[in-house]
């Protein structure tokens, strides 16, 4: 990971892992998901800080529109638009959306 996304994981890891129910239960921010299954928001990190950094709106519709059009399409969301992970409330990347935009932006400010 290069210098300038690590400030921005550093920001997630504080706002976001912190109270993310995959982490420890003491509100550190350990990660308990397997080695086997990835994190949605480790794993497309350095595309969700370019998508977030694309946007320039207050609006958070915006934001997911982006993050929409750009990061779940290549997940696992379907040609019509459906994700079962997102639809099960099972995908962090959406659960935890609005804080890592949160984060991400106050590295940027």
């Amino acid at each position: 990971m290069t210098l300038e996304l690590e400030k921005y994981w550093l920001a997630v890891q504080n706002i976001v892992c912190k109270v993310c129910i995959d982490s420890d239960p003491h509100g550190n921010g350990i990660c308990r998901i397997s080695e086997r299954s990835m994190c949605g928001v480790k794993e497309y990190f350095p595309k969700i800080v370019k998508v977030v950094l694309s946007v320039k709106s207050d609006k958070m519709d915006d934001y997911v529109n982006a993050l929409r059009e750009n990061i779940c399409k290549e997940c696992r969301e379907t040609e019509d638009g459906v994700c079962e992970l997102r639809n099960s409330v099972e995908c962090a990347l959406d659960r935890y959306y609005p804080l890592i935009v949160q984060a991400i932006e106050s590295v940027k400010s």
